[in-house]
């Protein structure tokens, strides 16, 4: 491979090393904002729960209560029935015992809805409050790998800069001036291998003749259309030591 097409395609993985790692730094923020999200998540979930169960626990007194209430009354209302004199007073009093009765068997019905409804909610707050101590151990896990990943980051752009300005010196001018100019308009690369007769950037065929220029890898040749220098990859072995010698042990590391 000419020198300077090789030293190219290992700025431009330098280059794409350092754009993971920009980009590392940059999702941070959101990443944090992602993990708070399931935390509160989690924790809302919890306090429904729980919600729920001081509600059950709220009726489920209320209906006590009131049960209560309704068999002092019947318990009065079988008292009097002892010292009524008269037939009406009699039945007045057995439609005001029916009706307590009536009153009693709802309340007691009522009480066991809420005392079975009790057991289901405590079982789904504790369920909810498992979930919450996972995701609160795994929110401070998150944390920890995404404070360590931003850190690593860092450190690999300062090294993989130091590297990149190590190619570049060894580049001849006129390739370097090129490389800046197409990476400052395309953004995102400034070289792109041939797959397949086709950039593999922008997807245009290149010319047979074109092709057999690349394919000897002996010159920098631009792409016609998107003007990204092309080159032949290498087998996968073959690319994937030298992607490991261009981009060093900072680039490794954001390798995924």
């Amino acid at each position: 491979m000419h020198p300077d097409l090789e030293r190219v395609v290992r700025l431009q993985r330098i280059e794409d090393a350092a754009e993971r790692a920009r980009r590392t730094i940059a999702d941070e923020p959101a990443r944090q904002e992602a993990l708070a999200a399931a935390l509160d998540a989690a924790r809302q979930a919890l306090e429904t729960q729980r919600a729920l169960l001081a509600e059950n626990q709220t009726a489920r007194r209320d209906a006590e209560k009131e049960l209560a209430v309704q068999q002092a009354r019947l318990s009065k209302y079988r008292d009097q029935l002892m010292e009524v004199k008269t037939n009406r007073e009699y039945q007045a009093l057995q439609k005001e015992i029916e009706v307590a009765q009536q009153e009693i068997r709802k309340q007691e019905d009522a009480l066991l809805e809420r005392m079975i409804e009790f057991d289901e909610v405590r079982e789904r707050v504790r369920a909810a409050e498992e979930a919450f101590e996972r995701d609160r151990a795994a929110f401070d896990a998150g944390r920890e790998a995404l404070a360590a990943e931003v850190a690593g980051a860092g450190e690999a752009i300062g090294t993989l800069a130091a590297e990149r300005a190590a190619v570049a010196a060894e580049l001849s001018p006129p390739v370097l001036a090129l490389f800046e100019r197409v990476l400052r308009h395309r953004r995102t690369s400034a070289v792109a291998p041939l797959r397949d007769g086709r950039c593999a950037a922008c997807q245009v065929r290149i010319r047979p003749q074109t092709v057999q220029e690349i394919r000897r890898n002996d010159s920098v040749v631009q792409c016609e259309s998107c003007q990204r220098i092309l080159y032949l990859e290498a087998p996968a072995a073959e690319g994937a030591a030298a992607d490991a010698g261009a981009s060093g042990a900072a680039s490794a590391r954001l390798q995924e």
